[in-house]
C-alpha cells in the first residue's frame, strides 16, 4: 500500500476528522469558520499526501494508519494525536 511517509497539520486532521463525520464541504466550512473553498483545499492536500483516490478512500486510509479511529462508546470518530 501506501508509506507513511507524509504530515497532516493540524487543520489537515480537523478537516478529516469532520469529513469522516459526514460533513459536507460547506457544513465543515461553518464548524472551523474558514471558507468552503479553504476546506476543498485541505481534502485535495489530505488526498495527495496519502495518494488516496477519493474522500472515501482517504478516510479509510487514514483510519488504517491509527491517525483517525472510532470510538465505540461515542459513536463518532476521534483523532488520534501523534
Amino acid at each position: 500500500m501506501h508509506s507513511t511517509d507524509f504530515h497532516l497539520t493540524s487543520r489537515e486532521l480537523a478537516v478529516v476528522h469532520l469529513v469522516a463525520r459526514g460533513l459536507s464541504a460547506v457544513e465543515v466550512a461553518k464548524e472551523l469558520q474558514i471558507a468552503r473553498c479553504t476546506v476543498e483545499r485541505h481534502v485535495e492536500n489530505v488526498r495527495l499526501k496519502t495518494r488516496t483516490r477519493n474522500r472515501v478512500h482517504m478516510i479509510a486510509y487514514v483510519i488504517k494508519q491509527g491517525m483517525l479511529w472510532h470510538d465505540e462508546t461515542e459513536r463518532t470518530p476521534e483523532l488520534v494525536a501523534h
